[in-house]
């Protein structure tokens, strides 16, 4: 398995779960077989242009992201941030509605709940916690 292959498999992963998009949706949307888009990110294929194009264009992100596989070390630790913060956004978001109908400020409180349950505001989030230049 090469490391180019590895790197661009890691990161449509690491990308398409950012998205809470699943394997199955993904290769819809880029009308691929599921089980193409499986060896693809496990490493074991390589995209086509034409993939690599529908890829990019399903998940927001462009080419130069896909290929950013310089920070090889990170990937693992990427992955658990991504589930770290999709386990953890739910409790985050009903502590602070907790929160705001105990408090005086309770304007602020709801305010920063709803903006939590934007997904733009989210997926934002995500990018800075990753380093992730979005589109």
């Amino acid at each position: 398995m090469s490391y180019l292959k590895k790197g661009l498999g890691d990161n449509i992963k690491i990308l398409r779960k950012m998205k809470g998009i699943t394997q199955e949706q993904l290769a819809g949307l880029i009308e691929i077989d599921q089980r193409q888009l499986a060896r693809i990110e496990a490493g074991e294929s390589f995209a086509t242009a034409e993939t690599l194009e529908k890829i990019s264009e399903h998940l927001n992100v462009s080419i130069k992201i896909l290929f950013n596989i310089e920070n090889k070390e990170n990937d693992k630790m990427t992955l658990e941030v991504i589930e770290n913060y999709n386990n953890n956004y739910t409790k985050l978001n009903n502590i602070i509605k907790k929160i705001a109908s105990n408090n005086n400020k309770t304007e602020f409180m709801i305010l920063a709940s709803e903006a939590l349950d934007k997904r733009i505001a989210r997926e934002k989030l995500k990018g800075y916690l990753l380093g992730l230049d979005l589109k």
